[in-house]
């Protein structure tokens, strides 16, 4: 089975594994044979068998205690297996582990259930499914190069990862799933044939401060190399597109085919409509109505000069404002400038200023 992302891999649950056995009695103390794969390793070689204990530990390769999740006098019920790829790149095999965080007890507040993930990068996922409320208190360790003592999971942070790191044989704890790279390149591209990169640009020399901003290619054509060297291996944020005309996300893969999908929202930023009343004509009295046909967040603005405008207030309470005020603040010139702001969705289909004329009120 083949996951878009390594929370999918969690989330199936056990609806893409083998069962190996379901509620047994019969490990209590002793272990249970699982297949390896001949692409996950530990520490460099190769996991060809996997010892899933009943006091809730794993020996990866050795029927040793290699790593201890909760493991204490406890009692495995259920096992499961799956081998499986995320991105359709990376190769993992994922056991299943089920059962009660005490030998003779089968209430739900001892019931535990975590999985974990055995990476070919030598990488290790530990994913607490079900964290017991009692006797949630053995001895949590990866036993390697040396003993790496980590944190119990709890529900809020279920998440433990394992990252090997080849180099020195060892292994760096982190509290959040795996974050493994994707296995494709992107670059940007917008309705005039522009491509860009994505690019770090120093904000604060002092402060190391720094933002991702896009940066344009002078290269139009698209080739592998130029994904190579010049893409980003992540999806941009929409915050850097909304500004571009028609922007496309195009993505390019080395090693198979790789759909990316990827679905882009943005609301588009708050926009005016402006407009000009001119009441100088002698005739004009004063102002008798305002009315509008709107919908959704508009925002309205008025300036006597043209430079200086009041403050955005919502349209249904300038309508309502006082019109004999209004009209008193009107400057030589006697002209009012609106500003309407529409923002979303929002619609003004129109405005109208009925005016008072000798008695008559004309708009």
């Amino acid at each position: 089975m083949n996951y878009s992302d390594v929370q999918a891999i969690f989330d199936a649950d056990i609806s893409n594994m083998t069962c190996l056995f379901k509620d047994s009695n019969s490990y209590d103390n002793g272990t249970y044979t699982v297949e390896g794969a001949e692409y996950a390793t530990y520490r460099g070689a190769v996991i060809s068998s996997i010892y899933a204990g009943g006091d809730s530990y794993f020996g990866i390769g050795s029927n040793t205690e290699h790593l201890r999740v909760n493991k204490r006098d406890a009692r495995m019920r259920s096992l499961y297996r799956e081998e499986g790829t995320l991105y359709k790149r990376y190769k993992f095999l994922k056991v299943r582990w089920e059962g009660f965080s005490q030998y003779n007890q089968s209430g739900a507040n001892y019931q535990i259930k975590y999985d974990v993930i055995f990476w070919e990068s030598g990488d290790i996922s530990l994913h607490m499914v079900n964290v017991p409320t009692s006797n949630y208190d053995g001895t949590f360790q990866l036993v390697a190069d040396k003993t790496y003592t980590y944190t119990k999971p709890t529900k809020v942070l279920p998440d433990v990862t394992f990252k090997y790191i080849k180099e020195s044989d060892s292994f760096e704890v982190i509290y959040e799933p795996i974050d493994m790279p994707l296995p494709y390149r992107v670059l940007i591209k917008d309705a005039g044939g522009t491509l860009y990169t994505l690019a770090v640009q120093t904000i604060n020399a002092l402060t190391s401060d720094s933002e991702e901003v896009l940066q344009p290619l002078e290269e139009k054509e698209l080739t592998a190399e130029l994904f190579r060297t010049k893409g980003f291996a992540k999806l941009p944020d929409w915050q850097l597109l909304k500004d571009l005309d028609t922007p496309s996300v195009l993505s390019w893969c080395d090693v198979m085919p790789c759909t990316v999908t990827a679905t882009v929202k943005g609301t588009p930023p708050p926009q005016y409509i402006e407009s000009t009343a001119d009441l100088s004509s002698e005739t004009v009295l004063g102002i008798a109505a305002l009315n509008a046909d709107y919908s959704g967040d508009v925002k309205v603005q008025y300036s006597y000069d043209g430079e200086q405008y009041s403050e955005q207030e919502p349209i249904a309470d300038f309508l309502a404002t006082d019109l004999d005020t209004l009209y008193a603040g009107l400057a030589q010139s006697k002209t009012i400038t609106f500003r309407f702001w529409l923002t979303g969705d929002a619609t003004l289909t129109s405005f109208t200023m009925t005016y008072k004329n000798g008695g008559e009120e004309n708009g």
